[in-house]
């Protein structure tokens, strides 16, 4: 049963979450506790983890989220995938919209569909939307 009370708990969680711009600094935990959740919730549990989450602490990534896959030259089939994320957020809100983003592109890794922010991008937005959050499509969008 605490199975279901946390599928409950994680959907009304997301929800709540508001932009409420108290700056959010999220620790590696509560990182991975955001892409379980968004992967159960939006995902389906389709996405296997990244090899790694890690917050960039070089001044010129500030603004800088991104999704990396590092291959092997000898072998692009095989490489090692991470969520690269800055160390501050205006609010929570904002920090799990940004990861959800970058989750996208790793969808599309994993199911080799055209990176970036095209129409298979772009296919997810409404599926956020119904769960309370939005898919930016770059960083200046309004919010």
């Amino acid at each position: 049963m605490k199975h279901l009370t946390d599928y409950y708990h994680n959907r009304k969680l997301l929800k709540e979450l508001k932009h409420d711009r108290v700056e959010y600094r999220p620790t590696k935990d509560k990182a991975w506790e955001w892409f379980n959740i968004l992967n159960q919730q939006i995902f389906s549990n389709k996405l296997k983890p990244v090899d790694k989450i890690f917050f960039s602490s070089r001044k010129e990534d500030q603004d800088c989220y991104a999704f990396y896959y590092y291959y092997d030259k000898n072998d692009p089939k095989h490489g090692q995938t991470s969520i690269s994320l800055i160390k501050k957020y205006e609010d929570e809100k904002f920090f799990v919209e940004i990861l959800a983003h970058e989750m996208v592109h790793h969808f599309q890794h994993l199911y080799d569909e055209p990176a970036g922010h095209g129409p298979t991008f772009l296919a997810w937005r409404e599926k956020l939307k119904l769960k309370g959050l939005t898919l930016y499509k770059v960083r200046s969008e309004e919010h």
